[in-house]
């Protein structure tokens, strides 16, 4: 009987020892409750409210070397803090009056038609945290939301594979690539690419040469190799990358004003304005700070060119915020990869839980369409203040 109470209580304090609190990193404190919570179990899908709760679920539940890979940044990771916290910065105007019962969230990115304003964007091996459907349940659930995905060159899944899982015939997906220094390989991805059906090329331009040190990660890793990107990429490699196509593509990285009015005097079509998550260049401005900068120096971009952007983005506030700044478009990265960690379900939850928030705020700004978003609905004097030196004028 003794020995029987006694494996009783080794069992219960096993169990109470398996619970956790996990460090939030700083995120918002929105009462996620993880005490009842198991290391290396993934809690209740219907449990978590907000894509900020999705990282925490992965936290908990991926291999620590696996979380890392998805959450580092480079060097103190001030880029990657600062993106998360620049929306504090940022005030909304909610107009009243208004007609708000129509609602649209219907956008379109290089003539294509969506459902949604925001996209998944390119991130890497999405199998880290599924093993076993990986990008293809980004696929899917982003082909049934109406949505745009964008898988990476470093995907799990193969180029041909990511694009047989699409929904239908007429989901339309674009694909990421990176500028190699081995040409043979960036023209066969090119040349797959186009012959499995995406319709555009979003190209990397923000890590020529080397990735970022990526401190975090690197624990896990030891130091990186040699990525095998070009470190000769001026703008006669860039143009000779677009004859490598009949693809449209879209520089995918762009941090300067400067480099936003090349791509258009280039003829680009679009522009995609991002730090990489804050993965590459540690001190890179926020895409909050760069479409500022752009549309005081280089208004005409956002006249002529389509213009996409990321980075932090984890609430549809911010969502809101980067589309009144002029982007048509806005990506997420790291969101997607954690809520994959419950395959396509998760990614779903992620995909609702944002487009319930955008049109719950939309409403209360007073708008239902978001074609119509506008300057107008953000007060940007505080980060003018603190990125210019001054106020707007």
């Amino acid at each position: 009987m003794l020995r029987a109470h006694i494996l009783l209580l080794a069992g219960l304090c096993a169990t109470l020892s398996s619970a956790v609190t996990i460090d939030m990193e700083g995120l918002p404190d929105t009462g996620l409750d993880t005490s009842t919570w198991v290391t290396g179990v993934a809690p209740p899908l219907e449990d978590l409210y907000e894509l900020n709760d999705l990282q925490i679920a992965a936290k908990n539940t991926l291999k620590p070397s696996s979380y890392a890979s998805y959450r580092t940044g480079a060097l103190d990771e001030i880029t990657y803090q600062a993106n998360l916290e620049i929306w504090q910065y940022i005030k909304l105007n909610g107009f009243t009056f208004r007609d708000v019962s129509d609602l649209n969230l219907n956008t379109s990115i290089l003539g294509y038609n969506f459902s949604l304003p925001f996209f998944i964007a390119p991130a890497a091996n999405a199998g880290l945290a599924n093993s076993t459907t990986a990008e293809l349940s980004l696929v899917e659930a982003a082909g049934d939301a109406g949505m745009l995905y964008v898988p990476s060159i470093s995907s799990t899944k193969s180029i041909e594979q990511i694009a047989s899982a699409s929904v239908s015939p007429d989901q339309v997906m674009f694909h990421q690539e990176y500028v190699w220094s081995n040409k043979t390989r960036l023209q066969d991805e090119l040349t797959r690419i186009e012959a499995a059906g995406f319709k555009a090329i979003f190209l990397t331009v923000d890590n020529t040469g080397i990735n970022g040190i990526r401190t975090r990660s690197i624990r896990f890793t030891g130091e990186e190799t040699d990525p095998g990107h070009a470190s000769t990429f001026d703008l006669k490699a860039l143009a000779a990358v677009r004859n490598m196509t009949s693809l449209p593509i879209v520089p995918k990285g762009i941090k300067t004003w400067q480099d936003a009015k090349t791509c258009l005097d280039l003829g680009f079509e679009a522009i995609y304005v991002s730090n990489h998550g804050g993965r590459v260049l540690d001190g890179a401005p926020t895409s909050v700070e760069v479409l500022l900068d752009i549309r005081k120096n280089a208004p005409e971009v956002f006249e002529k060119m389509e213009v996409y952007a990321d980075g932090g983005v984890r609430r549809a506030n911010h969502v809101i915020t980067l589309l009144a700044l002029g982007a048509r478009a806005v990506g997420l990265g790291r969101s997607a990869m954690f809520s994959n960690l419950y395959g396509k379900e998760g990614v779903a939850r992620m995909i609702y839980l944002l487009q319930t928030e955008l049109g719950t705020s939309m409403k209360l700004m007073g708008e239902s369409d978001v074609s119509a978003i506008n300057s107008s609905y953000i007060n940007t004097k505080w980060v003018e203040n603190r990125y210019f030196g001054f106020g707007s004028s």
